[in-house]
């Protein structure tokens, strides 16, 4: 009886994990898509990816010395290293999205430019259109979300993805900010950061295998 008892409670473990996964991650589904401005066809496995970009208050409750300024307790953490942001996704028991997931879980299978489409639209994402001039509180924008439901894809704070540019010096962020253009918000756009370095437009995400 207590052998069963035992089994009996990993299964209920076992689903309340589950089921805390999905409350705040989207499960993106395995399969070829296409993959950067020629549109590659590559294929990824399934993975979960956050909902929405790590917060302050989630940053808080694992590092206690993060501050940020009153009333931002919903928006992105900024001025995070890469190594910072992967600890805190380590600590989650999740990682940085490779940037191939990344892209994926941003555009579909359908190589869209944006998570909701081919045009740029200031009232679906935090970009220079929409003329915020910071980062705003995440999943701000409802009818910017992405194919799979996945917020802040384009604009508001860049993201660290787990990718390195050629030589190995810079790792690599996706998605554009608030202060970038149509060019620099598609689903494709990249740009490179010493991962060491700390800027008020990016922040993060993790990810987690299925």
């Amino acid at each position: 009886m207590k052998f069963f008892s035992f089994l009996v409670a990993v299964a209920v473990f076992a689903i309340v994990s589950i089921s805390n996964a999905a409350d705040d991650m989207v499960l993106i589904p395995g399969g070829k898509f296409l993959y950067g401005e020629d549109k590659k066809k590559i294929e990824v496995g399934d993975f979960y990816i956050d909902k929405y970009e790590v917060t302050n208050a989630q940053l808080k409750k694992f590092k206690s010395e993060h501050t940020f300024p009153a009333g931002k307790e919903d928006f992105p953490v900024v001025e995070i290293s890469y190594f910072d942001a992967e600890e805190y996704c380590k600590g989650a028991g999740k990682r940085i999205p490779k940037a191939e997931e990344w892209e994926k879980a941003a555009r579909g299978t359908d190589g869209r430019i944006y998570p909701w489409g081919d045009k740029l639209d200031g009232k679906k994402a935090n970009t220079s259109e929409a003329g915020r001039n910071g980062p705003v509180k995440v999943g701000s924008f409802e009818k910017g979300k992405s194919p799979y439901g996945v917020y802040d894809m384009s604009g508001n704070v860049w993201e660290w993805v787990d990718a390195w540019e050629s030589k190995k010096q810079y790792r690599i962020v996706r998605g554009g900010s608030y202060f970038e253009g149509e060019d620099l918000n598609k689903t494709t756009s990249t740009l490179m950061s010493i991962p060491d370095d700390m800027h008020e437009y990016i922040g993060f995400r993790c990810a987690k295998d299925k």
